[in-house]
């Protein structure tokens, strides 16, 4: 009976696993932890040994990894299998004392495989269907930041490494509870079918393992060593001996240090560094027997939960935060923790005063591990606490659970876009800051964007709220004064499109000549945005569906009569206007000058500026300095004659300029001078 049962609890692991391996590499939206994958695998691999049997479906026999529909299909030169793992430090030190060894990080990204032919990046692909079979994604990778387009090597070679997203530019591109994980925003990207060049921009290749060849590189660190040389970035290292006595080694280990790494990560890998002996070893279905892997220990500690509170994002996803009696974790105190969907909080069977355990996922993110109690007496609210809306369960596109706030007017969805609009890519009103927006609404001074351009006349309310005082109210009035001036590219990021970061922004803004009209006139001839270089065919999608349900909205239109656009001409209407200005400017000052050519302090001479000069973007200073025959210099050389110096100027260029004693020249000195 009990080998029935045994049987019978593997075909559930297998289910469980290879459905969690799914969701993790086909639709880069996991819902199993890794600390609860593990036990899984773990538990399996367990029973397999118990009973002999390993069914063909079982994940310990085969790599995780799948391909998702509209990519081609590649074969790799070689299996990528995975590295056996344990979570006992001990057993990396017996590891390492057989050969000599290199720790690294073990990332949490997507894994890559990057091809050369002839000294050029020829193909990309992801580890894919059991690692034999993976995706052609050389359309999104060749826009990774970081990965060499041409290299020294003549010879085909492959490399192998991750890409990942550091902490850095994933809180920079998903701000706020709903965030998710660096790793599933890069997998995302890279596998998408149309490139967001804006996200993959954000995301590195770290190598760490070169395929081929390696004929003449008989180290692991040669090959690293090799794979510099290209211009890879690799993953950083560190040798160990075999001689090194078993604290030494340890003291080497608690060296990798999670919490002040900039990416991501999961685990230290080690191997053996001499490549022909790590081959030697062999492998099996699952893993090669060079490497091991060395997993976190998550360290669970106990407390009562509290309850939970729901926080409204800028989409309208309602984040679940899980609170509980303050634990202290690895020096910090903890109390909370993102439950990440309405399927995963509600499989804890929460109660008031249950016994849970919460830990540190990768010792940095807080989670809760599982509910001692389960009493399954909690209600989480089913009603906004910000609008009072009834909530809605969605399904995402990978089947997760979530909570959402149907109400496009709710209170918090307006203090988050408003606070976008705020931000310093967008109208850059510094002081308006999303806490100060959220009070301002509370006392009913802000419910739309247009309100924010009459604080002015409610400044004595302003005065009544706790932390506004006279500076406050001062810099916040003053800021949306000159913010009322503007560029189309700030307006479009500040409305917070989807995809629409302040790259993209300024690419629309150059196309269209800062012009608002001109952006306009273009969606009504149905404008395909994707011809702009760094445009993504996802974004110019959004873009169409933010003006159908945007721009004819009262909110929208109210906001555009309190804003005017920095539009700029274009290059040979501006030449044509600036001639004229010329010619008119010469013969008012009654000079011997007939035309633009004529002679003046600057022909001929090197004339640098920076910042915006006269209100005149970059294309029109330069188009003025070549029609007055001065010589346009991009830096400051000592043969430059002057540096004309204009609104938010380059300190580095003018500092330069001070340093070499070059004539520095205001944007009206220059006006004056060129009347002359």
């Amino acid at each position: 009976m009990e080998g029935k049962n045994n049987v019978q609890r593997m075909k559930e692991l297998i289910t469980l696993i290879n459905k969690a391996n799914e969701e993790y590499f086909g639709d880069d939206a996991p819902t199993l932890s890794d600390r609860e994958y593990d036990e899984l695998f773990a538990e399996l691999s367990e029973l397999e040994k118990l009973t002999g049997i390993v069914f063909s479906t079982s994940p310990t026999s085969r790599t995780g990894g799948s391909v998702k529909n509209g990519l081609e299909k590649v074969k790799h030169t070689k299996p990528m299998l995975s590295a056996k793992k344990t979570k006992d430090p001990e057993d990396v030190v017996a590891f390492a004392q057989i050969s000599d060894t290199l720790l690294s990080w073990k990332l949490d990204g997507l894994t890559l495989v990057l091809r050369y032919n002839e000294g050029k990046f020829e193909k990309a692909i992801t580890r894919g269907d059991n690692g034999i079979i993976g995706e052609d994604v050389t359309r999104t990778v060749a826009h990774l930041r970081n990965v060499p387009q041409t290299v020294e090597c003549r010879q085909p070679f492959e490399v192998r490494g991750e890409g990942v997203m550091s902490w850095a530019d994933f809180n920079a591109v998903s701000p706020g509870a709903d965030r998710g994980h660096p790793r599933n925003i890069a997998a995302g990207a890279v596998r998408a079918l149309e490139p967001d060049v804006n996200t993959l921009q954000r995301i590195d290749f770290i190598a760490f393992e070169l395929i081929m060849p390696d004929d003449n590189r008989k180290t692991k660190v040669q090959q690293l060593e090799f794979l510099i040389r290209q211009g890879f970035n690799v993953v950083q290292f560190e040798q160990t001996k075999a001689t090194w006595d078993g604290k030494k080694l340890l003291s080497a280990i608690n060296a990798f240090d999670p919490e002040t790494y900039v990416y991501p990560v999961d685990g230290i890998i080690a191997e053996y560094n001499d490549v022909a002996f790590g081959k030697s070893l062999g492998a099996t279905s699952h893993h090669e027997n060079r490497m091991l892997a060395l997993k976190w220990t998550d360290n669970l500690y106990e407390t009562v939960f509290r309850g939970a509170t729901l926080a409204t994002t800028r989409t309208g996803l309602v984040a679940i935060i899980a609170e509980f009696d303050p634990v202290i974790i690895d020096g910090g105190t903890v109390q909370r923790a993102d439950m990440h969907s309405l399927g995963n909080f509600e499989k804890f069977k929460f109660g008031i005063g249950d016994k849970i355990k919460v830990y540190k996922a990768n010792m940095i993110i807080p989670q809760v591990a599982e509910n001692l109690t389960q009493s399954g007496t909690y209600m989480l609210p089913d009603r906004c606490s910000c609008c009072g809306r009834r909530l809605e369960v969605r399904k995402s596109a990978a089947g997760t659970r979530n909570l959402y706030c149907p109400n496009l007017e709710c209170i918090a969805r307006n203090s988050q876009k408003i606070a976008r609009l705020c931000e310093k890519d967008g109208l850059n009103i510094e002081a308006l800051t999303a806490a100060r927006i959220e009070d301002l609404m509370a006392y009913d001074l802000i419910r739309s964007y247009a309100d924010i351009f009459h604080l002015r006349e409610k400044k004595e309310r302003m005065l009544t709220i706790s932390g506004f005082g006279e500076g406050t109210c001062g810099k916040i009035i003053h800021g949306v004064e000159d913010a009322r001036k503007t560029t189309l590219g700030r307006l479009l990021y500040g409305m917070g499109i989807e995809r629409m970061s302040a790259g993209p922004a300024r690419s629309i803004d150059e196309y269209f000549y800062g012009s608002w009209d001109r952006f306009t006139q273009a969606v009504n001839d149905g404008f395909d945005f994707h011809s702009i270089e760094g445009i993504s065919k996802a974004l110019n999608d959004n873009i169409y569906a933010w003006y159908k349900e945007v721009v004819r909205t009262a909110a929208f239109t109210d906001l555009l009569k309190e804003l005017s656009f920095n539009d700029k001409k274009p290059k040979e209407e501006a030449k044509e206007e600036v001639k004229e200005e010329v010619v008119v400017e010469a013969e008012e000052n009654k000079t011997e000058a007939s035309s633009p050519s004529t002679a003046n302090c600057f022909t001929g001479k090197k004339v640098a500026f920076t910042g915006i000069v006269n209100g005149m973007s970059a294309s029109t200073m330069a188009s003025i300095l070549e029609l007055i025959g001065a010589v346009v210099s991009k830096t400051v050389e000592t043969d430059t004659y002057c540096l004309v110096v204009g609104k938010e100027p380059d300190t580095k260029v003018l500092s330069q300029a001070l340093l070499k004693n070059i004539k520095v020249l205001t944007g009206e000195e220059f006006a004056q001078m060129l009347a002359m």
